[in-house]
Parts: C-alpha cells; sequence; structure tokens
C-alpha cells in the first residue's frame, strides 16, 4: 500500500462559482520519492487556490514557492495554501512550481509540484 502527499483543490462555500471553475487534473506524489509531477490547471480569470493535505502517515514540514508565473500572481496565503491569480485581462498559459517537503513512515523527502495553468 502506497502512501501519498496529496494536494487537494479546496473551494469554500462562500466561493462565487468563477472560483468553482478551477480544475486541476491528477493528484498525487511520494514525497519520500522526491518526485517531479506535473499538472494541468483550467481556470477562469478568477484564478486558483490551492491547499495541501495529508493522507496516511505523513506530516508536512514546509510547502514554498519556487517559480513564480509570469502572466499573474502566486501568494502564499497559509502554512500549505496558496492562490495563484492572472494578471488582469490575460487567457492563455502560465507555469508556477510550488514545492512540498514532508515526512512518511518511508522517509523524509521533497516534491517538486509544477502547474501549467490554462487561464480561460
Amino acid at each position: 500500500m502506497s502512501t501519498y502527499l496529496t494536494a487537494l483543490l479546496l473551494v469554500p462555500a462562500s466561493a462565487s462559482l468563477a472560483e468553482a471553475a478551477c480544475r486541476i487534473r491528477g493528484y498525487g506524489f511520494h514525497v519520500e520519492q522526491n518526485d517531479r509531477a506535473t499538472y494541468e490547471a483550467t481556470m477562469d480569470s478568477n484564478g486558483c487556490r490551492h491547499v495541501y493535505g495529508v493522507s496516511g502517515f505523513l506530516t508536512i514540514q514546509k510547502t514554498v514557492i519556487m517559480i513564480r508565473p509570469a502572466n499573474g500572481t502566486l501568494s502564499q496565503t497559509g502554512e500549505f495554501s496558496f492562490l495563484y491569480k492572472p494578471k488582469s485581462g490575460f487567457s492563455g498559459k502560465d507555469t508556477y512550481v510550488i514545492y512540498v517537503c514532508g515526512t512518511s513512515r518511508r522517509g523524509t523527502g521533497c516534491s517538486r509540484l509544477t502547474y501549467n495553468a490554462i487561464v480561460q
């Protein structure tokens, strides 16, 4: 049985329908194996929120912005949460990278998560 550190997209109950339009494909990576994972994130001009959570026997130690987007802003809004917001009027592709470190029963490591944002 594998243990995963997973990226979860959480939309609060008070979120607008535009915020709920953010979709990210394919979460799941092994932090202790120092994974490099790439995800496609499709969203509208309201951007996308990311919250990193745990499953199994994992502890998150840190999350940091590794590479900032060229066509928007990426803000760390909490210890393990982020908000990507495209520049006003921007549509197209943008990329950013978040670095997540943690510990599981198998060991400690960090994973580099690349998000290819498609702003519609």
